[in-house]
């Protein structure tokens, strides 16, 4: 799911909740209709539909799939509602009634037909089945305490109570990037709150403790911690998270731009989209398969992401489309909590991490 394509600036001068998850979407499939199409299905033990008396052609007023989209063997609810039907069918095969489960193993289109004396009426309803996410390879863990795991890089990772010990549902991932002169060890804490709070897997990618990142080569270390993970824990097929402070603000940009397929979106903190990336700002646009959610943390005293470079950059991104959502506050670079910046007391870098990002984990961002 993604935030509305409109640019929503939250000026913030000492606190405030500038969060705006975005809701959920329908699971419903829209109705189709094609009186020339065919079919062939099985059978429902459900009361009969309205027959109607034949004088005048049939209407499918509804024909929905609820959920649209399931894993393979799992559950879905056909339910139609019809005027004036004599007989339906759906796949080809007699049917009564107003609903029928089905469990397909693959994606399908299910074809219902209403027919009577004067004529007949044509509805699909697609049920997409969804690879399975569960881990091939899971491990040995612990909750609500950081370990590493080593996918050719020694990464952190913190799994909450949130997540499904018996590794049979998907949970959100946050893929989290430490600024210049950070540790992965350290940040895997700051982004983890834990408890009822936290409803996603972190992982903390490591290479470079205590130092910048290279956009150019470590977009490859990023990816490859990604996919070592996925092989651990069920995550969500469309649901990983980039995001990061500063460096791993530039590194998450550069990565999500060229890997756009992978994530449902950016949460970046005291960084820019492009200025740093290694990459020009129309060749990152180009590069986007599509246009991911963003929300963009921006203190307003930073003078190594100036604000006004950063309006320039994030603007640009709005104005391509991008679900842009950008929250100023006041701060400097990094603040320690309870800092004095222009003669307010800040909570610091990381609790504004925490108020205006963390929400979003929770929004149901999915990618393609």
């Amino acid at each position: 799911m993604r935030v509305p394509s409109l640019l929503v600036i939250a000026a913030l001068v000492g606190c405030g909740d500038a969060t705006d998850p975005a809701a959920t979407p329908s699971d419903s499939d829209a109705v189709e209709v094609d009186p020339d199409a065919s079919s062939d299905g099985s059978p429902s033990d459900s009361p009969p539909a309205d027959v109607g008396d034949g004088s005048k052609a049939p209407t499918i007023d509804s024909f929905v799939a609820t959920p649209a989209a399931v894993s393979p063997g799992a559950t879905s609810k056909l339910t139609w509602a019809v005027t004036g039907g004599g007989t339906l069918t759906l796949d080809g095969a007699p049917v009564t009634g107003t609903s029928l489960d089905v469990a397909p193993t693959a994606t399908t289109k299910y074809t219902l037909v209403a027919t009577n004396g004067a004529g007949s009426a044509t509805a699909t309803a697609t049920v997409t089945v969804t690879a399975s996410t569960v881990p091939t390879k899971p491990i040995t863990f612990s909750k609500n305490k950081p370990f590493t795991v080593d996918s050719g890089t020694v990464n952190y990772v913190y799994v909450p109570d949130a997540y499904d010990g018996s590794h049979k549902t998907p949970i959100t991932l946050l893929v989290w990037l430490h600024g210049c002169g950070g540790f992965s060890s350290g940040d895997v804490w700051t982004v983890s709150p834990g408890g009822a709070t936290q409803t996603w897997i972190t992982l903390a990618v490591g290479g470079q403790e205590g130092k910048c990142w290279d956009v150019n080569k470590d977009p490859a270390r990023v990816l490859a911690a990604l996919a070592d993970l996925k092989t651990h824990f069920n995550i969500k097929a469309k649901g990983t998270i980039v995001g990061g402070y500063s460096s791993g603000g530039d590194l998450s940009y550069r990565t999500a731009f060229y890997n756009a397929n992978l994530f449902a979106g950016v949460l970046a903190t005291n960084t820019s989209p492009f200025r740093d990336t290694g990459s020009t700002q129309a060749a990152s646009l180009a590069a986007a398969a599509w246009k991911f959610n963003v929300v963009h943390l921006a203190h307003l005293q930073d003078t190594t992401y100036p604000i006004a470079g950063v309006r320039k950059e994030t603007d640009a991104m709005a104005a391509a489309g991008f679900p842009m959502k950008r929250i100023e506050v006041v701060g400097t670079h990094y603040d320690d909590a309870g800092a004095v910046v222009g003669g307010t007391k800040v909570p610091g870098t990381g609790a504004d991490i925490a108020t205006y990002l963390f929400p979003y984990l929770s929004s149901g961002w999915t990618s393609p």
